[in-house]
């Protein structure tokens, strides 16, 4: 791998323990590449200030200054940052990493992100979860994750046999889904967990969100 670092000015404006903040930390650790996160605290709503508006309209965390360009949604700057740096390790893959990128996106974060919110983010704000909506979207995530079972008994990453982007953006919530005590629902299904084990135990994973 090449140490490389290149001198391009990055900084990540948001929340480190925000999913979406983490998927753009995690490709910037496993790139070596030099970062500043410059704090928006959710809970104070600085995502709604001015300042945070004028990089991301929408008032969402993360926006990255990337040394002029200024970038929002998550996925869009995995893919960006990616492609700028592939002399330093291909993480942008071909056509199959875009295509699980995007299963990621429609099919996995959906019902991950109101499972997670139901039994993590809630308990974080003092709120009850609700435990039908958990029930309803386990159910639904059961059926999306036999098909990753299927696709990972092909392929040792979800995009295909390199760790790329796809990767990337499955690592928090899947984290956040093993904290909340969701492990034998990967368990059960052998390949996946041979994935997430892959995934997670990654270094720029650890250093970011630590050991499980």
């Amino acid at each position: 791998k090449n140490n490389l670092i290149k001198m391009v000015r990055v900084n990540v404006y948001g929340d480190v323990k925000a999913t979406c903040t983490q998927r753009v930390l995690i490709l910037l650790e496993e790139l070596n590449l030099k970062y500043e996160v410059k704090s928006v605290d959710l809970g104070k709503g600085e995502q709604r200030g001015e300042e945070f508006m004028k990089l991301q309209p929408f008032g969402k965390v993360p926006a990255v200054e990337y040394d002029e360009r200024i970038l929002f949604e998550s996925r869009s700057i995995l893919r960006y940052i990616a492609k700028n740096n592939n002399d330093i390790e291909d993480l942008l893959g071909d056509i199959d990493t875009d295509i699980w990128l995007e299963v990621e996106s429609q099919n996995y974060n959906p019902h991950v992100s109101k499972i997670v919110n139901e039994k993590l983010f809630k308990k974080w704000k003092g709120e009850k979860p609700d435990p039908e909506v958990v029930q309803s979207e386990l159910k639904m995530l059961e059926g999306v994750l036999d098909v990753y079972e299927k696709r990972l008994s092909k392929s040792t990453f979800i995009g295909g046999d390199q760790f790329s982007i796809a990767d990337i953006s499955h690592i928090p919530y899947t984290n956040y889904m093993l904290r909340c005590g969701y492990k034998e629902l990967y368990k059960s299904r052998p390949n996946v967990y041979r994935w997430v084990k892959q995934i997670i135990r990654r270094p720029s994973v650890k250093s970011l969100i630590g050991d499980l």
